[in-house]
């Protein structure tokens, strides 16, 4: 583990798809990535769930429509 959050996330994440046996379903993968952050805006206090699922829609929104030309993108944390 290192001290990035994202980057063991983005880690774990390729891993699972490198030792995937067969054809790969990233659609399944996307649920299951977004059913567990569902789950994680569930376990705040309900007075802070909107605001969570609000700023996770809008850093997806923002990581997608902002796409940089190379590999490496930037993310908060760094």
């Amino acid at each position: 583990m290192s001290d990035c959050l994202h980057c063991d996330i983005g880690e774990l994440i390729a891993e699972h798809i490198k030792n995937a046996p067969g054809a790969v379903d990233l659609a399944e993968i996307a649920a299951m990535i977004a059913q567990a952050l569902g789950e994680f805006i569930l376990s705040a206090p309900d007075d802070d769930q909107a605001n969570l699922m609000a700023e996770s829609l809008i850093t997806l929104g923002g990581t997608f429509l902002d796409k940089p030309e190379d590999a490496q993108r930037p993310h908060r944390a760094h």
